[in-house]
């Protein structure tokens, strides 16, 4: 019996499923034999999603209990988090079970290569004007896991020079304000807004692009025409295969 393979995402209320079912697919393509579940590290978002859904989200830990009265005795949790942050640490907890063992497969970005990887993949911004700044936005966290954004700026700056920039909308560096002010210091009045997330959800819509208080506000009331690109990490096709790399490694620690 091969190893279920369980996919653990956060989680978002809004535009997640394109994305997920993408993600799905390639997984069970790249699997084949292998039952592919899905689990919502985040409890609230998936009680949103369950009082409109008649699929019913479970949390990591349920989808263990459930492995386990099946009889399974391994599964590979893939984490579908970008880093290291909080999020990736307590679904290792999550998944610590009495008669399951969880073989983990890494976030996203773990190494050197996977953010050199990632940087590649996202060249299809800057065949635009050399006026144009790219600014890229991650969410952002308080766990050490933060340099990883900057990491990820420095990296895009060596690839495609100084219009690549990348912030965080909460936790982290640079913020909104500090990325504006290296905007102006260089001299940029376009900008085009992309999110560094998974998912193009609420975030998108309300943090990057919304009409109160938002980054392309604020970037506008500095003098910066902004465009605005509606489109996540996950919908990228190369992105869905580092997470599927990530899963291969996992599997080679479970015995046979």
């Amino acid at each position: 019996m091969k190893p279920p393979i369980v996919l653990a995402a956060f989680g978002t209320s809004t535009r997640a499923k394109a994305t997920y079912d993408l993600i799905d697919a390639a997984y069970r393509e790249a699997f084949p034999g292998h039952e592919i579940l899905w689990a919502y590290t985040s409890r609230t978002v998936a009680s949103k999603v369950n009082k409109r859904s008649d699929e019913q989200k479970l949390h990591p830990e349920e989808v263990m209990d459930m492995l386990a009265s099946q009889g399974h005795e391994w599964a590979v949790v893939q984490s579908l988090h970008l880093a290291w942050g909080h999020e990736f640490f307590r679904l290792k907890d999550d998944v610590q079970h009495e008669k399951v063992r969880a073989s983990m497969g890494l976030p996203l970005l773990t190494s050197p290569e996977d953010c050199m990887e990632v940087a590649e993949d996202l060249a299809r911004f800057f065949d635009s004007p050399e006026d144009e700044a790219q600014v890229f936005v991650g969410h952002g966290t308080d766990h050490p896991a933060w340099a990883m954004f900057t990491a990820m700026g420095s990296i895009l700056k060596d690839m495609y020079g100084d219009r690549a920039f990348m912030g965080v909308l909460e936790e982290g560096y640079p913020d909104r304000e500090v990325l504006i002010n290296k905007l102006l210091v260089q001299g940029y009045k376009k900008a085009r807004l992309i999110p560094f997330l998974l998912v193009s959800g609420m975030h998108f819509a309300k943090d990057l692009a919304g009409k109160k208080d938002s980054w392309k506000v604020k970037m506008e009331e500095a003098g910066i025409q902004v465009e605005t690109e509606n489109i996540g990490l996950g919908q990228s096709p190369a992105v869905i295969q580092m997470f599927v790399r990530h899963t291969r490694e996992a599997l080679h620690l479970v015995p046979l």
